[in-house]
């Protein structure tokens, strides 16, 4: 037993020097970004390194939605750099919808120094809700259909009607 609590507290002090990039992103409510049909938006993601050596990231993403400003093909960091942004262009197709979008951010050129070289990979995920213009008029295509065979019959009615009153009329002052 003492030698399994020696093991567990041996590696957890070996662990305290563990250092990875880390992608850190502006907050979404719900995990969602909510844009009006046809507009776009600026989401931004801040890329981190906390290690001594320099770090080579390559950054995938959803071309469908989004466009990244000022894009490179390998992001390098320098050691204990902790702000890099990288700014998208969101922009919100005209169908409405959710829709699930991403990005993935990974490390190309391993931190330098022994040990095995792991190239990590950070993929994050949000969803991209497409919503209707508050501020214009929406018709309904089955209430607009709706109204109009209301307004054809209230028109065949009156027309039915009116020449009934005319001719009482023409009847009376004669």
């Amino acid at each position: 037993m003492r030698v399994v609590i020696f093991l567990f507290l041996a590696i957890a002090l070996l662990s305290l020097e563990v250092h990875s990039i880390s992608v850190a992103s502006d907050y979404l409510q719900g995990g969602t970004l909510e844009l009006i049909e046809g507009t776009s938006k600026i989401y931004s993601i801040r890329l981190q390194n906390p290690t001594d050596d320099q770090v080579g990231l390559k950054l995938d993403y959803d071309a469908a939605f989004m466009k990244v400003i000022d894009y490179k093909e390998i992001y390098t960091l320098s050691p204990r750099e902790t702000g890099y942004s990288i700014l998208f262009n969101v922009t919100a197709p005209k169908k409405l919808g959710e829709y699930n979008v991403g990005y993935t951010v990974s490390e190309v050129e391993p931190a330098g120094g022994g040990g095995l070289p792991i190239r990590l990979k950070i993929n994050r995920n949000f969803k991209l809700k497409i919503i209707k213009d508050p501020n214009k008029f929406h018709i309904n295509y089955f209430a607009s259909i709706y109204v109009a065979a209301l307004l054809i019959l209230g028109f065949a009615l009156v027309k039915k009607i009116l020449p009934k009153k005319q001719e009482r009329k023409r009847k009376v002052n004669k």
